[in-house]
């Protein structure tokens, strides 16, 4: 389904399946697109923190160190699954 957003005032069109498979390889990237994709979805590092009942730190601290109960709830938010989004933190 295409999701309809602002960008620096124009109408823009995303498709969230197609978005949803580029994910940065890079940390620092990567965090970047988590938190657009977040925001695409109407969610935040504050909502989720309000919801998960913790300090939007305790969200955020997933970017510096494994924290596996918010990296699972990340994921979920954007339909995937965690070992997706921090493929090196999930080695098998």
């Amino acid at each position: 389904m295409p999701l309809m957003a602002l960008d620096s005032g124009r109408c823009c069109c995303y498709n969230l399946a197609m978005i949803s498979q580029r994910i940065p390889k890079k940390t620092d990237e990567r965090w970047v697109w988590i938190k657009g994709q977040l925001e695409l979805r109407g969610e935040s590092f504050a909502s989720m923190a309000r919801e998960l009942g913790v300090s939007r730190q305790a969200v955020r601290s997933v970017r510096e160190a494994p924290y596996p109960k918010m990296e699972k709830a990340i994921a979920k938010k954007l339909g995937m699954q965690a070992k997706n989004l921090w493929p090196e933190r999930y080695i098998t």
